[in-house]
């Protein structure tokens, strides 16, 4: 039943990649208002579709072939294709390939969308910055804190980056390395599979808690790791929840200012925590992590786990001594043995 319906599901992926990989092709083509893709649109956007018909024929011919890796590994770049063209689609839609240039231009726009466009759009836009276009989050959300204040810019990057979250783990979980890799970069993907490895849920939770660590490419990781989807959502509401609440408040100025020397002199202090903690989980993580997980037992559990080594100890003692009992005769007839031989 699983098996059956994991093909199903790779069928409807694939069907849906290709089609949004040929429509789009055309649509974002027709979306062009000058220049060169605008001339020459319908003999590119021709060319362009030949060439995914070709592609997809052939992956469906490696799939009928028994090819998995070859159809896998095709399968991969039809979806990296039909995500970047729907990028490239809603970019055009709003405008904002043509108007977007730097943080004012950005807040001019946004605002020029309107009361209801703008947060809809910004929200978007952070659910891209994880997953696909290269913006650092403390530029979107400073933008965001100059457009609608503090409060706001913390709801609307929360719902925004946990899409963006929940869709960088979905190509590591769904899609598989390639992809992540090709979207991350296969240097940085390896690096950091290799840090978390054997130790993903402890590690991950905290990395996404702390600021100093790339939660972007982390989200990838989390999806090539052994977490579950289930864990990964949960940690996500509670570690995004808290690293944004603090980005927005902290660009905002809110939490502990940083136009003052006190405030700079906090920052720095904290910022020094958080790598002596990070350091300390890493050395220290399986007994803290003992210790941790034993505050939330009952004394019911620990007597009956205490009761338990108990049995376990006695038992290996009564094997101890059964083994040495029937150790012994055989050494006396040993003795016995060159006895004999001596007094021949």
């Amino acid at each position: 039943m699983k098996e059956i319906f994991r093909k199903i599901a790779s069928a409807l992926l694939f069907a849906g990649s290709a089609t949004l990989t040929v429509v789009l092709t055309v649509l974002c083509l027709a979306w062009f208002r000058s220049g060169f893709l605008h001339t020459y649109a319908p003999v590119i956007a021709s060319i362009g579709v030949t060439v995914e018909v070709i592609y997809i024929l052939a992956a469906l011919l490696f799939w009928m072939k028994g090819s998995q890796i070859v159809y896998k590994s095709m399968l991969t770049g039809l979806i990296l294709a039909a995500i970047l063209l729907t990028g490239c689609f809603v970019l055009q839609a709003t405008g904002f390939l043509e108007r977007i240039d730097s943080v004012e231009d950005l807040r001019a726009f946004i605002d020029s969308r309107g009361s209801f466009w703008a947060p809809i759009i910004f929200i978007v836009l952070q659910a891209m910055q994880v997953f696909l276009l290269p913006l650092p989050g403390v530029l979107t959300v400073g933008a965001g804190v100059l457009l609608f204040g503090a409060w706001e810019t913390c709801l609307y990057s929360y719902i925004g980056i946990l899409l963006g979250s929940v869709v960088a783990f979905a190509v590591g979980r769904v899609v598989g390395y390639r992809a992540a890799a090709w979207l991350v970069g296969k240097e940085s993907l390896d690096k950091w599979l290799q840090k978390v490895k054997g130790k993903d849920r402890r590690l991950l939770t905290v990395m996404f808690i702390l600021p100093i660590f790339p939660d972007d490419i982390l989200c990838f990781v989390a999806g090539l790791s052994t977490m579950t989807w289930k864990y990964f959502i949960v940690m996500q509401l509670i570690s995004r929840a808290i690293s944004v609440v603090l980005t927005s408040l902290s660009v905002a100025g809110l939490v502990i200012p940083y136009t003052e020397w006190w405030g700079i002199l906090c920052w720095i202090l904290i910022g020094i925590a958080i790598v002596a903690l990070f350091i300390l989980l890493y050395k220290k993580g399986d007994a803290i992590e003992k210790w941790f997980l034993g505050l939330f037992r009952s004394k019911k559990d620990a007597a009956s786990d205490r009761a338990a080594q108990g049995e376990t100890d006695e038992a290996h003692a009564r094997l101890g001594s059964a083994g040495g009992k029937k150790g012994a005769p055989k050494k006396r007839a040993s003795s016995s043995a060159d006895r004999r031989k001596n007094s021949i």
